[in-house]
Formats: structure tokens, C-alpha cells, sequence
């Protein structure tokens, strides 16, 4: 009779363990389900998914995203999250040919040892899954798009065999998150951009130029900022029609665009004006590059209709905020844009064609 009741009570003992893990997990995957939903951008939801998911949970030492980017985009907006303090080596841009070798239909999470070729395609500088990993699959209106990557030092931890109903049910979350989080960064990509050149347009710049004073007043670095004007452009849509306008500008948007920085800045501003922003350099490297751009733009063939050539040219304005200087006014960026403003203005007036650096007094 006692042993019986011995083996019974610990027989409820184990069940009420078990009880009470199978609740502390079900409260970290509702907790995850809850962050990644609330996510306010795709570097957001990366920071959940790969440091909450191993801060929540015992034994899992590293999570990895893999998905298909053929474009880049989120790559680039990754980039830019560890820049911001998003570990790097959390997320993985993955061929489409190498993801479906992964996976086979019906698409179901793997488990098991990490063999060397997983580990450097899914866990690259990741030692921590040097044990056992969880592969499961990131699928998203009937396609796979990538895959979501646990790891363990544990060899122990992720067992094939073992239930996936939660590991397989917190990936249609995260495939739904990232799927939002892109379409929302792509929303907004849209409301900076113009339709027309596909650069950014005027709302980008005033952002950007705002950032980049911050960033002149504190780094004390030199900002140059050009704003460039077709020259008779009214006269090339009242003769050839707005269709061959529209191309011209495409075709300026590009000439301008070629040989930028990542940190520097190109947006059409309004009609035929386009305005350059370019951090970290000197008036003399500003006055090269826009006399290059405006020559470039000078020999470019505009082809119209067969056979029939274009010629086009701008007219820019320059103007350099100079590092350590204070002589600005209240507010540089209203000081900067008037001096390029009056630069363009005597470049349209003193004959066109030109370039013209503002002489602030």
C-alpha cells in the first residue's frame, strides 16, 4: 500500500512538473506570438524572433532567418538594423534553388544533428548550433519563403521523432510577420519615392537633409548640397509632348544617380528639379562632382524618335555647409537650401548650362 502510494505520488508529482512546463511554454510562445505581431518593422520583428525566442526559451542557444531576397530589400534594411544593434549573422539571404533543396513537400520542420553544410548556410559564425538544430519552414500564401532556424549546443535538444505542432504554428506567425513587416517597409519606400524617376522624392530629402544637418552639427564634417534644373524643359514638352518629358527626366534621374555613395542622397524635388545631398564632402569635390554630372548630362543622347536626337542640358546650383563654422543663422537647413536656391537661380540667369556655387555673404 505504500509503495503504491509512493509510486502514485510521484506519478502526480512528474504530471504536475509537466503541467507546469507545458504552461511556461505555451506562455513564451504566446509572449513571441504577441512581440512578433506588435512588431513595428522588419529589424523589430528580426530582434524578437532571433534574441527573444532564445531569452524565452531553455536550451535553444541561437535562432537564425533564412528567406528568398532576390531583390535585397531586406537584406538591406537588416543591415541597416545592425547598424542600429540587431546581431549580426541573424538573418540569411537564401537562394530560391538552395531552399527548396532544404525542404520537400508536404513542407515539414527538420530536426536533428547540424551537419557542416546546414550549419554554414543557415548558422554561419554560429557555434551555438553546433549540437542539434530545428529547420522549419517559413510558408506564406502556398509558397515557401524561407525558414525559420533554431539551434542547441544540446545534441539531445531537438530529437527527430519529438512533436513540431508549436515549432510549426510559431513559423506561420513569423511567415505572416516578415510578409507584413516587407510590405509595410515597401509602403512606405513608395510614399518617399517618385513614380515617375524611381528616386526618392522631395518628403525623402527634406527627411534625409534634416538627419544630415544633425549629423554636420555633430561630427563636424563638410555637407554639400547641388540642386539641378533641365534647362527649357517647358520648351521639350510644348514641342515633343509630356511622353518624351517623362523620359527625359528618367534618363536625368539616372545621369545623376550614377556613382553615388550609399550615403548620399538623389531626389527629384518638383517638375524638372532634382537635388543632390552629399555628406562628408568639401566644396572643391562638390564643385568636381557637379561639373562632372553636368557635363555628363551635356553628352548623353536623348533619342526621341528614330533618328532624332535631343539636346539637353541643367543648370545646378552648389553650396557647402564648411565644418566648425556658426555663421548659418538659427537654422542651417533653411540657410542651405536659400544659397542653392539663389546659386541655381544665377546659373539659369547668367546663361544656363552651368554650374554655380553659392557666394554667401
Amino acid at each position: 500500500m505504500d509503495q503504491r502510494e509512493t509510486t502514485q505520488d510521484r506519478e502526480w508529482v512528474q504530471l504536475r512538473n509537466q503541467l507546469r512546463d507545458n504552461e511556461r511554454i505555451w506562455s513564451g510562445f504566446r509572449e513571441i506570438e504577441v512581440r512578433m505581431i506588435g512588431s513595428h518593422s522588419l529589424t523589430d520583428l528580426a530582434g524578437v524572433i532571433t534574441e527573444g525566442i532564445p531569452e524565452t526559451f531553455s536550451g535553444i542557444d541561437c535562432v537564425t532567418i533564412a528567406c528568398v531576397d532576390p531583390e535585397y530589400e531586406m537584406t538591406r534594411l537588416i543591415d541597416a538594423g545592425i547598424e542600429s544593434g540587431l546581431k549580426p549573422h541573424c538573418f540569411v539571404a537564401i537562394p530560391r534553388e538552395t531552399l527548396n533543396e532544404l525542404f520537400t513537400r508536404p513542407w515539414r520542420p527538420r530536426l536533428g544533428p547540424a551537419d557542416a553544410h546546414v550549419h554554414s548556410l543557415l548558422f554561419s559564425n554560429n557555434p551555438c548550433a553546433s549540437g542539434s538544430v530545428a529547420i522549419a519552414p517559413l510558408i506564406r500564401r502556398g509558397e515557401l519563403i524561407g525558414s525559420l532556424n533554431q539551434g542547441s549546443r544540446d545534441p539531445k535538444h531537438f530529437m527527430p521523432g519529438i512533436a513540431t505542432d508549436l515549432l510549426e504554428h510559431l513559423a506561420a506567425v513569423a511567415a505572416l510577420c516578415i510578409d507584413n513587416a516587407v510590405n509595410h517597409e515597401r509602403l512606405k519606400l513608395d510614399g518617399l519615392t517618385d513614380p515617375l524617376t524611381g528616386v526618392s522624392n522631395r518628403r525623402f530629402f527634406e527627411r534625409r537633409l534634416a538627419e544630415e544637418i544633425e549629423r554636420w552639427a555633430r561630427l563636424a564634417g563638410p555637407l554639400v548640397c547641388m540642386l539641378a534644373d533641365v534647362d527649357f524643359f517647358k520648351q521639350v514638352n510644348d514641342q515633343y509632348g509630356h511622353q518624351v518629358g517623362d523620359r527625359v527626366l528618367r534618363q536625368i534621374a539616372s545621369i545623376l544617380g550614377q556613382d553615388l555613395r550609399g550615403s548620399d542622397v538623389l531626389a527629384r524635388y518638383g517638375g524638372e528639379e532634382f537635388v543632390l545631398l552629399l555628406p562628408g564632402t568639401t566644396q572643391v569635390q562638390g564643385a568636381a562632382i557637379a561639373e562632372r554630372l553636368r557635363s555628363n548630362v551635356e553628352h548623353s543622347a536623348f533619342v526621341i524618335s528614330e533618328g532624332v536626337d535631343l539636346d539637353v542640358t541643367v543648370s545646378i546650383g552648389l553650396v557647402c555647409l564648411e565644418p566648425g563654422v556658426d555663421t548659418y543663422g538659427p537654422d542651417p537647413a533653411v540657410w542651405l537650401f536659400q544659397q542653392v536656391d539663389a546659386a541655381l537661380y544665377e546659373a539659369k540667369q547668367t546663361g544656363r548650362n552651368r554650374v554655380v556655387h553659392a557666394q554667401p555673404q
